[in-house]
């Protein structure tokens, strides 16, 4: 096993295979991603309508607490086991065997710790139970093996099933939860289809021959260095989930159930809006993985990679933000109108959101995850104490204002230390300007419209998304014609 520096490489780029692959995984990611997230819009739709706010805000609640106590379970193990099966991949079964051993164990003992909490009632005997029905899930999370899908770059199949048990779990939903007195049945419903999914992709890898799984066996030997590897990734992830989750724990406290389900569904929705940016990240990260020692490679293939994530992150922050409560009426009805009028403003981070990846995955596909923790956790930081000062005061606003402000530091940060980096690093500002003058555009040009146009707002959002397309093959025409050829 082989955890450390990148064995040197020639400073080539093998384009004609490396984008042939990658085109390969974003579009069979993208395209079962994007069937899923509308499968997974379905589902969210039908629970908020039959649920009503205050469940969902409880079902969100534990859905934080649980983001936190899923580091304890999954502590950045499968990013290590991604970069090493890209890198070496005859150690799969190796590597399996170690880091399932040590996540079924942190698991088990992450679970103990939940029914502790559940027996301290902190929020009553309702959202106890439920927490102790939805952590359950943490181990199809811990015995995960998807990693080794993505370090072999064979992520299509994955994609399809986890699409194919998703939308087989609708007509479950349906049959099943009717009403707010069907919370439990819901916390529980996936959990089957889960567990049907895990099965599957142990069962793909051994018949495809990436995973011997008859060689898996309980295993300790190296878990001291692999452990010393991913506590930065653990640290890191445990800064972003600060970042992502703490304003909607303490709202509960505060302001109640129904403001975090008013603000968990736009939330929610917000990230719906990143699946293109996690298809372009796996996709890309083992090639960014090879080149490391390679500079001129390296600035050719992460500034391709940021060029098209810009160009993606910021079009569909400018839509989001012109035309979101009109998306959200439509989808969750009138008891959610909050939430859209919260899904535009936070439409601004998912701007950041991808910025920020297309900057941040190369440190982690370059094993400088301890850089990366510092940034993390210098945002996360500010992000709690801002919760703190201001959640309590002014409820949802502030947790939409803190966390753009935190996703803004972050960028800040990681715009210097890569500028500063001997590698990989390509100006960011020619980068930047072509999609934001674009987006900033067409969200001021339907902005700009009369509210009378109010019902043709599909239409508007329809005409700047073929707008902002027709921008991204003008200026990315080279990338995008060469990656079409290679398919």
């Amino acid at each position: 096993m082989t955890i450390g520096r990148i064995p040197a490489s020639p400073d080539i780029a093998p384009a004609v295979h490396r984008r042939r692959r990658i085109a390969a995984n974003f579009l069979g990611i993208a395209i079962t991603s994007g069937v899923n997230m509308v499968a997974g819009l379905f589902i969210s739709i039908y629970v908020r309508r039959t649920l009503g706010p205050v469940a969902v805000g409880e079902l969100s609640w534990n859905a934080a607490v649980l983001a936190y106590l899923a580091l304890v379970a999954n502590p950045g193990l499968q990013i290590i086991g991604q970069r090493e099966v890209a890198r070496s991949p005859e150690a799969a079964e190796r590597l399996a065997s170690l880091i399932l051993t040590i996540q079924a164990l942190l698991c088990l003992a992450t679970y103990i710790l939940i029914l502790l909490m559940t027996a301290l009632q902190l929020r009553g005997p309702e959202i106890s139970t439920l927490l102790a029905l939805q952590g359950i899930a943490l181990f199809f999370t811990a015995l995960d093996i998807g990693w080794v899908f993505q370090g072999r770059e064979r992520m299509v199949a994955p994609a399809v099933a986890t699409l194919f048990f998703n939308l087989i779990q609708f007509p479950a939903l349906i049959a099943f939860v009717h009403g707010p007195e069907d919370i439990f049945v819901f916390a529980i419903i996936n959990l089957p289809f889960a567990a049907a999914n895990l099965i599957y992709r142990f069962w793909y890898l051994h018949r495809h021959g990436m995973l011997d799984v008859g060689k898996l066996r309980p295993k300790f030997a190296g878990a001291g260095k692999i452990l010393s590897e991913s506590w930065p990734f653990a640290l890191s992830q445990g800064a972003i989930v600060i970042l992502y989750s703490c304003d909607t724990i303490i709202l509960g406290f505060t302001h109640g159930d129904d403001m975090v389900g008013q603000y968990a569904s736009a939330y929610k929705l917000m990230l719906v809006a990143t699946v293109a940016s996690g298809a372009l990240c796996s996709a890309y990260f083992p090639a960014v993985a090879r080149v490391h020692d390679a500079p001129t490679a390296a600035r050719q293939v992460t500034g391709e990679f940021t060029s098209l994530m810009v160009w993606m992150g910021l079009p569909i922050a400018a839509l989001g933000w012109a035309c979101g409560r009109h998306v959200v009426g439509l989808m969750y009805g009138p008891e959610f109108a909050e939430s859209g009028v919260y899904f535009e403003w936070l439409c601004l981070n998912v701007a950041l959101i991808f910025i920020n990846l297309s900057l941040a995955t190369p440190l982690a596909a370059w094993g400088m995850q301890r850089l990366h923790f510092k940034i993390t956790g210098s945002a996360a930081a500010v992000n709690l104490v801002l919760n703190l000062a201001l959640v309590p005061l002014y409820g949802a606003w502030a947790a939409i204002a803190t966390t753009i402000a935190a996703e803004l530091i972050a960028a800040i940060a990681l715009v210097l230390v890569r500028r500063r980096m001997a590698i990989g690093w390509s100006p960011l500002r020619p980068l930047l300007l072509p999609p934001l003058i674009c987006s900033t555009a067409v969200a001021a040009a339907i902005a700009a419209l009369p509210p009378s146009l109010d019902s043709y707002w599909w239409l508007e959002c329809l005409g700047g998304a073929i707008v902002l397309g027709g921008s991204l093959y003008l200026f990315e025409r080279r990338i995008i014609s060469a990656a079409i050829k290679l398919l």
